[in-house]
């Protein structure tokens, strides 16, 4: 078997890096398989894949129609047995590279793309997210020959907007290796401090400003005890994140740690994972924190509920809801006895579910059965 995977890129996303963890399994399983990317992006994993000996191309062409023509090239000169296409940009470009050659089409649906919430994204041009919805109906039904989703709620969202028959998705759910806290550092943490993580990009969609809204109002109650860090790359949201910071002193109580490959180091000093997503495919970083069996604060939809057994290893919560956030914090913080049975209930829940091992096996399979 012969697999190329084209994706945006291979940056700091929950999805570039399931794409890193799926090629260390692939390569130990012997599959052949090649890389395409659209994009190039300093900060990200591509270093360490090429480093490896995967072979990696970036595409050389920006336009739409001139990379769907570059990755029908690639295509017809690699003969590959099948194509796996990862994020909404790369799916487009390679529906329409069929236009240009023949392959078989395995597409991954990561996120919920026309939920409701974008709306209030007011760096999304609405008109526009109409015509590609409109576009990406159509050539879904005629390019592609089968769908993998990340969750049964991505499955169901894409079965309502797009009217994909149920039949053509196969769920695999993202899988994670362990994450094995450094015991050192975690049994140096100061008692006095309480550490929230959250690890996403600065984008909207990752919801950042309603957790800076519950560290303003933390920081009203004289909660300075309590400190929220932020890893992940930089993004639309950026500047107003920094701005909200600035203009109301939470320099203190608030970190930007930017892009970091090593995080087990953040999650070894972190009490709690808070995740702010308006809207997901899954949250790879839900899955690593649970592996690393920490207690959860999460957004209160219908996905998230699919990653995280409410009251037994997280706090659900109404993230536009700043009291909400807060009482969630201030509870898990005065609590250490409900922190420890998330605590475990994290761990068993990723153990159920989010075993990296499982997962890989389980996408070999479906890549066999559609070869």
């Amino acid at each position: 078997m012969k697999l190329l995977i084209v994706i945006d890129s291979l940056g700091g996303g929950g999805a570039e890096r399931s794409t890193q963890v799926l090629c260390e399994y692939l390569d130990k399983k012997g599959v052949s398989f090649e890389i395409v990317c659209l994009y190039f992006y300093p900060n990200g994993f591509h270093q360490e894949m090429i480093d490896k000996g995967y072979k990696i191309t970036f595409l050389e062409k920006k336009s739409f129609f001139g990379q769907s023509m570059e990755i029908g090239e690639i295509i017809s000169k690699g003969k590959f047995d099948l194509v796996h296409s990862i994020l909404f940009k790369s799916n487009l470009r390679t529906r329409f590279a069929k236009t240009f050659t023949r392959f078989t089409h395995l597409e991954s649906l990561v996120n919920t793309t026309y939920s409701k919430e974008r709306k209030f994204d007011n760096k999304v041009n609405q008109n526009l997210l109409a015509i590609y919805k409109m576009v990406d109906k159509y050539t879904a039904k005629v390019f592609v020959d089968h769908f993998h989703s990340i969750t049964n709620s991505v499955k169901n969202h894409y079965v309502e907007h797009l009217k994909i028959n149920p039949k053509d998705i196969t769920v695999v759910y993202r899988g994670r290796e362990k994450l094995e806290l450094d015991l050192d550092i975690r049994g140096k943490r100061d008692p006095n401090k309480f550490v929230l993580l959250n690890v996403a990009r600065q984008d909207y969609q990752k919801g950042q400003i309603f957790l800076l809204q519950a560290m303003k109002k933390l920081k009203e109650l004289g909660r300075t005890d309590i400190k929220l860090i932020n890893i992940g790359v930089e993004g639309s949201e950026t500047a107003n994140l920094n701005r909200y910071v600035k203009d109301h002193n939470l320099n203190s109580t608030v970190e930007f740690a930017g892009f970091s490959n090593n995080v087990a180091e953040y999650f070894s000093i972190a009490d709690v994972f808070i995740f702010s997503s308006l809207f997901e495919g899954l949250g790879g970083a839900l899955i690593e924190a649970q592996s690393a069996g920490l207690p959860i604060i999460t957004n209160d939809i219908e996905v998230l509920r699919e990653v995280v057994q409410k009251d037994l290893n997280g706090l659900l919560v109404n993230i536009k809801e700043t009291d909400q956030v807060v009482d969630a914090i201030i509870r898990l913080r005065e609590s250490p006895e409900l922190r420890k049975n998330f605590e475990k209930e994290s761990l068993k829940n990723y153990q159920n579910k989010f075993k990296q091992e499982t997962s890989n096996r389980n996408m070999l399979e479906l890549y066999k059965r559609l070869c």
